[in-house]
């Protein structure tokens, strides 16, 4: 066997424990039922037409799908049991109920759903003047979506700042995670307040 060989073959397990474990670090970063505060930016290049589009806001998330997504012309709020949806520009919001949702994920997971799969490597990149780790991740769970999954994560809490994933029809995406606290929140946090003018539209 050339030596070449021999040395991958040593080295590869090694990478994927290193990585397995910054994994499970990021997991231990959010414990159980965290509470969570982050603003994000979204990049998006789509493959068929070179199109990019951009997207950036904010979100809470709490147990019990509980959130609220906040972005400049959109509203999308949840108590766990209610889902408002505010087009901020038409001043009309959608009322409905969670359990009618054929998609029962919350915003957060689409971001945090990297913890829910296995890491393949890991290695040492740069972000916004820092050393990070960029682990490569297996998609294999979420398969029907996506063909390649990345998280980058902080060097001294493993708390995501950058993911990656690119879907089964070649679209780039690129999530940019900042200002990332831990919080506690109270009902009202989930709770929509519809501004005077705005058009409700109960479909519960």
């Amino acid at each position: 066997m050339p030596l070449i060989l021999i040395i991958i073959l040593a080295i590869t397990p090694a990478l994927a424990t290193q990585a397995d474990s910054l994994l499970k670090c990021s997991a231990n970063y959010f414990g159980k039922d965290a509470e969570l505060k982050f603003s994000f930016q979204m990049l998006t290049r789509i493959t068929s037409t070179g199109e990019e589009m951009q997207r950036s806001g904010t979100l809470i998330t709490s147990t019990k799908n509980r959130f609220a997504l906040t972005m400049p012309d959109m509203q999308i709020m949840s108590d766990g049991v209610n889902l408002w949806q505010h087009n901020t520009p038409q001043k009309q919001v959608l009322i409905k109920l969670i359990s009618d949702l054929e998609n029962k994920l919350q915003p957060s997971e689409i971001l945090f759903r990297y913890l829910g799969t296995k890491a393949i490597s890991a290695k040492k990149e740069v972000w916004k003047n820092k050393s990070v780790h960029a682990l490569s991740l297996n998609p294999d769970k979420y398969k029907d979506q996506f063909k390649s999954m990345e998280v980058w994560l902080n060097q001294n809490d493993c708390s995501p700042v950058r993911l990656h994933t690119i879907d089964n029809f070649g679209n780039d995406t690129w999530y940019s995670i900042e200002n990332l606290t831990k919080e506690k929140f109270s009902e009202k946090d989930f709770k929509f307040k519809a501004p005077p003018g705005t058009d409700e539209i109960d479909m519960r």
